[in-house]
């Protein structure tokens, strides 16, 4: 995977899209994407943190939740944190990033259109790491991540749970090649780790 050649498609797209706000793909440095043994993705970036290159494919610092957890306002940051050590991993060593490379403000910004040409270049560019034989863990943060992991995957419904807020679901999926995937609600909204009636959950249905 040549990733100045993503740069370079992705300051094409986002030209052709219409939008303005930068992109990133991956949450940390690229070797994760062939090492990381752990895999945590999310929906979509928002705006970037003051400092922080606005475009870049991933983020050579370290982990973009461990790096910028000063600066970000998102609840979703200290989640993303607590999960990676709830699952024994160290933040440098997950495959973090996000399924829709372009920064919005909010989800909903995108338009039915953007959305489509955005994932189909998630899908695309995540193929490869995604269906390693070697990962241990897929963690899906929101709905629409979790459709597009488990699609892309190819992935196969194990069971369900509560999370402990309400109706709200978690799952556990397994891929084609036997990887488990954690799907829960996106984590800005709901907090789950560090809420032991929904940690308990997680490790009831993931067997821990």
């Amino acid at each position: 995977m040549i990733l100045s050649d993503w740069h370079d498609r992705l300051e094409q797209t986002e030209r052709e899209l219409g939008l303005d706000d930068g992109f990133r793909f991956v949450y940390g440095p690229a070797p994760t994407l062939e090492k990381g043994k752990m895999a945590f993705l999310s929906l979509n970036p928002g705006r970037a943190p003051s400092g922080t290159i606005a475009r870049q494919v991933a983020d050579s610092r370290g982990n973009s939740y461990e790096m910028e957890k000063s600066t970000t306002r998102s609840p979703l940051t200290d989640q993303a944190l607590r999960c990676f050590s709830f699952f024994g991993f160290k933040p440098q060593n997950v495959m973090t990033g996000v399924v829709c490379p372009f920064r919005t403000p909010i989800w909903s910004d995108l338009s039915n259109s953007q959305r489509r040409r955005a994932l189909a270049l998630g899908q695309e560019f995540w193929a490869a790491p995604l269906n390693r034989e070697d990962l241990d863990l897929i963690v899906c943060c929101s709905n629409e991540a979790a459709r597009c992991v488990t699609t892309w995957t190819a992935a196969k419904l194990e069971a369900e749970a509560s999370a402990g807020w309400g109706e709200i679901k978690i799952s556990r999926y397994r891929t084609q090649r036997g990887v488990p995937i954690l799907t829960l609600p996106h984590l800005s909204r709901f907090k789950l780790f560090g809420r032991p009636a929904s940690e308990a959950a997680i490790r009831v249905l993931m067997g821990l």
